[in-house]
């Protein structure tokens, strides 16, 4: 006695392949998708995250958000002063992750802006910024002033 099973044609084993790819596809979570679905818009949100300092002196900037960083607890991960950025984090019951951008405006301005996440969230409300912010105008006198 032979039994014989149904061959499954090439056809329909590509189709089921198929539908699990998209299947899985739609699990994915797209870090555009993440960016985009802050409440804030862009020009909201860069208003938020972004103030200018009266000196020209990027160096002195930079350490400063190092310093700013530190004081509210901070661990700096990266740190180029060429390309003046600078990444930390905080594990406090929850993970916050800050990168911080300097760039000239000009020969006696500084732009820095700060962009964060929390745990896997981008921080868009702008208390956080203006407590880094505050601490980094606080920073820029103390290091201006060579105070420890």
């Amino acid at each position: 006695m032979k039994f014989s099973f149904p061959k499954i044609s090439a056809i329909a084993v590509s189709v089921q392949a198929l539908v699990s790819l998209v299947a899985l596809a739609g699990c994915q979570i797209d870090s555009r998708q993440q960016v985009l679905a802050t409440n804030a818009t862009q020009v909201a949100q860069r208003a938020i995250s972004t103030r200018s300092f009266d000196t020209g002196d990027r160096n002195l900037v930079f350490r400063s958000v190092i310093a700013a960083l530190q004081d509210l607890g901070f661990v700096v991960d990266r740190a180029d002063d060429v390309l003046g950025t600078v990444s930390a984090t905080r594990l406090s019951g929850s993970y916050v992750r800050v990168t911080i951008t300097m760039r000239s405006a000009g020969p006696s301005r500084t732009l820095v802006r700060a962009s964060g996440q929390y745990n896997l969230d981008a921080i868009a409300d702008a208390t956080p910024f203006q407590r880094f912010f505050d601490t980094l105008s606080q920073s820029l006198f103390l290091t201006a002033n060579n105070v420890d």
